[in-house]
């Protein structure tokens, strides 16, 4: 090999290898940038080179890539062609999720930001030609909420068949009082609920409340206690007030 292509040989070398960890984002020449199509609402408001941002768990946005191009519809739906730089790529998973967020002033620039739901982080990273539709700040809120609830209602259900056995057991230990005074605390904290988290206690967690005030009533015919028996009942309407049912 001749001197120069030998020299020319040993640096590269030297900066794929020792070098390239001092060298930020020298790797990165060497990877394909991730570009995907995404169907938007409507272009006005973006243009060729704006940034497109990833927003993290703390709310904290870092530009990740730009609008490459914004082809003619042709009379049909809106696109803008994104590319992501290639050090940034792994980040967009398959469930991720693009929003465009428009400012109520005409002349603000409108942004775009991706994020990546905590349970899509471990998705398969989204690949080059995928196509992804534009959400609204809206629809992300709403997504958002629904998720929370999600998971509200998981922990709910594996805490209420352990709460459910518990209530079970002081009705056939004709502990009344101390399900008397679960029924109150359980009102106290639905009345915080949002109403979607109601919804889904009325109808996962609520039917198995019926069963066990049954039980109750049936404890309350072997003991009779009016005024205990009537506390009772009025606690249990208060819960299925604050329920809406």
């Amino acid at each position: 090999m001749k001197p120069r292509l030998l020299t020319a040989a040993l640096m590269m070398a030297g900066l794929l290898t020792v070098g390239a960890p001092a060298q930020a984002g020298l790797l990165d020449v060497f990877r394909a940038d991730l570009a995907f199509t995404l169907v938007v609402d409507r272009s006005e408001g973006l243009r060729v080179g704006d940034p497109v941002e990833f927003e993290d768990e703390s709310g904290r946005r870092e530009v990740i890539g730009r609008i490459a191009a914004i082809p003619d519809s042709r009379g049909g739906e809106p696109v803008a062609s994104i590319r992501i730089d290639a050090r940034h790529k792994e980040r967009v998973r398959s469930g991720s999720r693009v929003i465009i967020d428009r400012p109520a002033m005409a002349d603000a620039a409108v942004r775009i930001y991706i994020v990546t739901p905590e349970d899509r982080r471990d998705a398969e990273p989204l690949r080059s030609g995928a196509l992804m539709l534009a959400r609204t700040p809206v629809d992300e809120k709403a997504e958002r909420v629904a998720g929370q609830v999600r998971v509200f209602m998981e922990r709910l259900l594996d805490r209420s068949r352990q709460y459910l056995d518990r209530l079970k057991a002081e009705i056939d230990d004709g502990q009344l009082d101390r399900f008397m005074e679960q029924l109150e605390e359980t009102a106290r904290a639905v009345s915080r609920y949002s109403q979607e988290q109601k919804e889904r206690f009325a109808k996962e967690v609520l039917p198995e409340l019926e069963r066990l005030m049954e039980s109750a009533r049936k404890r309350f015919q072997d003991q009779p206690d009016p005024q205990r028996q009537e506390d009772l009942e009025r606690e249990f309407k208060r819960l299925k007030e604050e329920l809406s049912v």
